[in-house]
């Protein structure tokens, strides 16, 4: 399940955790019309985050398919959760680390023959 953050620099406040687009604007849409009279502010920002509260977006394409692995696996257990799991990064680390040794083991093979 994704989760989705709304960030206001502005006031320096942050939504609480949504979990779909539609919420998402609702959650900014509110917050532009209580307190900013509908207005923009210069500087918010949404956008989809780790079940940690990191925004996807800020982080590297490795360390970002690593989170999205980690939340696909702990979402299996706990999908609307929050907060590390362990097992769950442990096994997306496995998962990469398969998927990489397995490429470099197939790419020395076709380059053997």
């Amino acid at each position: 399940m994704r989760r989705y953050l709304y960030r206001c620099t502005l006031c320096c406040t942050t939504s609480p955790m949504c979990f779909g687009t539609a919420e998402l604007d609702a959650q900014s849409n509110h917050h532009r019309a209580a307190v900013h009279s509908g207005h923009y502010p210069d500087g918010e920002r949404s956008g989809a985050v780790d079940r940690t509260g990191r925004w996807y977006a800020d982080m590297g394409p490795l360390t970002t398919l690593h989170s999205l692995l980690a939340d696909a696996f702990a979402d299996l257990r706990d999908p609307t959760g929050q907060g590390l799991r362990l097992w769950a990064w442990a096994l997306s680390w496995l998962t990469l680390s398969t998927a990489g040794l397995l490429t470099v083991w197939v790419s020395g093979v076709v380059l053997s023959l």
